[in-house]
């Protein structure tokens, strides 16, 4: 691995291929993701469009009931990462203690 970071820094040419290819790569995966976002947003829209167009007096109802199971997820998922994020602070913790010892 040191030859190979000697290498790159000896040689600005190689580090700059080295650059270009990295930001290509970055650049087509960043694509990617916004392409499956675009994709799924219009996917929820028509979902959301045919569920309104089947029933809409309900689609309210349904709406809200919907949103407000999300956040009832999503607030357990933030708690059980906060419990997480302690365990592995304690666990840091422990393991540099150890560590001085």
């Amino acid at each position: 691995m040191d030859s190979f970071v000697n290498y790159i820094l000896s040689h600005p040419i190689a580090l700059i291929i080295l650059a270009v290819v990295t930001l290509l790569l970055v650049y087509f995966v960043v694509k990617g993701l916004l392409k499956l976002m675009l994709i799924t947003g219009l996917v929820l829209i028509a979902l959301c469009g045919y569920y309104y167009y089947k029933a809409p007096d309900e689609f309210p109802g349904n709406l809200r009931e919907m949103a407000s199971q999300v956040g009832d997820h999503g607030e357990g998922m933030i708690e059980s990462g906060k419990k997480i994020i302690e365990k592995g602070k304690t666990l840091v913790d422990t393991v540099g203690e150890s560590v001085t010892k």
